[in-house]
């Protein structure tokens, strides 16, 4: 910064301009502000406010960092089964449906690389999404976060309801042929720990064997959980309806399939 001087005896257009020369020279001139501000005291405090707040740092999962500074635009984008909204300036709101049987059921997992599909199990309090709310238990399995959701499962994996959050105390989960627990499916389940304990949890195999459809359930209390669709070759109860409409059920009565074959 160059140094300006005035003498005693200068007159006062010297002083100005001499005053002049050290605002544009050394300060700059006002009018090429690119600030909102009509200061320079102004100005700086704006600046300062914009530095402070330039911007934030995303971090994922695996510690991968990117700074969004002031005036770069963050774009959420969508896909199958999740929307992002922008409902405010300054609300970003990202839901995601209900999706669980169908983005985790198709993975095969028993190629040594993940050896099981886990699902994190709590209780909860029913509400009405619960397709059992109001029958049986008042409380109800939730998985991954979600109300006792449909699941379908594929031949070759391996399925594990990870009880160890506390809820799950007093609650083994197993499987069942109908929702009412008449009969318990056991094969290909393994059982380990005390439910609401650190390590406890629900697994079963699938095969070609298993049946096609079973029921995750609470062994102590009523309906807590819901139904598992298998597609595997064990079909059970089929139920056919005749040209009455009434339903008739395989599974209690014996039944034959005629073949007419017409000659000639």
């Amino acid at each position: 910064m160059a140094a300006r001087t005035v003498a005693l005896t200068d007159t006062l257009e010297t002083f100005r301009t001499t005053v002049n020369s050290l605002s544009q020279t050394d300060i700059g001139d006002l009018a090429t502000l690119t600030t909102t501000a009509t200061s320079v005291v102004g100005a700086v405090n704006e600046i300062n406010a914009t530095v402070t707040a330039s911007g934030f740092t995303l971090r994922d999962e695996s510690s991968t960092t990117q700074v969004i500074n002031s005036g770069d635009i963050l774009n959420v984008v969508g896909s199958s089964g999740i929307t992002a909204l922008v409902s405010a300036t300054d609300t970003l709101t990202i839901s995601v449906d209900d999706i669980i049987a169908e983005s985790v059921s198709h993975k095969y997992n028993a190629d040594g690389s993940n050896t099981y599909t886990n699902f994190s199990i709590t209780v909860a309090a029913k509400d009405s999404s619960h397709i059992y709310n109001g029958t049986g238990s008042g409380n109800g399995y939730k998985v991954n976060t979600v109300f006792s959701p449909f699941l379908k499962f594929k031949v070759g994996n391996t399925y594990r309801f990870d009880q160890s959050d506390s809820s799950n105390s007093g609650h083994p989960l197993l499987f069942y042929y109908d929702a009412g627990k008449t009969t318990q499916f056991s094969t290909g389940v393994t059982t380990n720990g005390t439910p609401g304990s650190s390590g406890a949890y629900t697994e079963i195999a699938v095969t070609e064997s298993t049946p096609n459809i079973l029921y995750y359930q609470c062994s102590v209390h009523g309906y807590m959980g819901s139904r598992v669709d298998v597609e595997s070759s064990n079909i059970i109860a089929p139920t056919f309806t005749d040209a009455t409409g009434t339903t008739i059920n395989f599974a209690t009565q014996g039944f034959s399939i005629a073949q007419a074959v017409a000659l000639g």
